[in-house]
């Protein structure tokens, strides 16, 4: 799902739903009407909360207008979770020359051989992002006081670590809400989505997630990968050898989206 109209926002759906209830009080309508103003306004909020891509609460940029280049950027979240597999994905990396983007989870930055890795990401050239403190389930109802704590908490970790400040935030799950929004409003990151979620969580076929990326991948695309994912040792080099061959370059989302990493 790509952006919603620039008019479909979660203040304008709000403000139109407490219009019509209105006029359906002063009508005197009858309880179908409550009930499909309701209906109408709860599918409009739920898919734009669930879909980054939406722009529905807040800005996220999700993919790049490409004008006669072959460009992405590979993008992987809950970076450092297991460190020997995410070396793994470092060492492939490495091999085939390529840079990304990994979206760290701050309580994965505190033992010694995941600053390890943290270190290295940094030392090989990939970008390091933002991707929440605890990525807690309940993330999504946090107070948007805990949500601007935990993402400076994470921004804080990572910059005694590389030196660097962290500027790019993926939500947890992708999902965005008024709280975060808001949140964000006094704080000076991007929040950076995708165009293409691989689905490498769900998927436990190599060859079959391959087949679905293939299919999908275009020019301008944020792809979204996980590296504590054992997948991801069989799959990389497949899916780097295809980018490759269909002579697409792979570069960072801040060359992508023209904007900086790091404060």
């Amino acid at each position: 799902m790509g952006p919603f109209p620039h008019y479909l926002t979660f203040k304008n759906v709000l403000i139109s739903m407490c219009l019509l209830w209105v006029v359906a009080v002063f009508l005197n309508a009858n309880w179908w009407l409550y009930t499909l103003i309701l209906g109408l306004g709860l599918v409009i909020s739920y898919f734009g909360t669930t879909q980054i891509s939406s722009n529905f609460h807040m800005k996220a940029h999700c993919s790049a207008p490409q004008l006669g280049k072959k460009e992405i950027a590979l993008t992987f979240d809950d970076g450092v979770r297991h460190p020997k597999q995410s070396q793994q994905v470092l060492d492939i990396l490495q091999q085939y020359k390529v840079k990304a983007t990994f979206f760290c989870i701050g309580k994965n930055l505190e033992q010694a051989a995941q600053i390890d890795v943290l270190k290295r990401m940094h030392a090989e050239g990939h970008l390091i992002g933002n991707h929440s403190y605890s990525h807690s389930n309940f993330y999504d109802f946090f107070s948007s006081k805990r949500i601007r704590e935990e993402t400076l908490q994470t921004d804080q970790i990572v910059q005694q670590h590389i030196g660097k400040t962290p500027r790019f935030f993926r939500p947890p799950y992708g999902i965005t809400t008024p709280n975060i929004a808001k949140a964000f409003d006094k704080l000076e990151h991007h929040t950076i989505g995708w165009s293409l979620r691989s689905l490498d969580t769900v998927m436990t076929n190599h060859h079959q997630l391959l087949e679905r990326v293939q299919s999908k991948l275009k020019s301008g695309d944020i792809v979204l990968l996980h590296d504590h994912l054992p997948l991801m040792t069989t799959f990389l080099p497949l899916f780097l050898e295809y980018i490759l061959k269909e002579g697409f370059t792979i570069v960072g989302v801040d060359q992508l989206l023209g904007l900086r990493a790091y404060a």
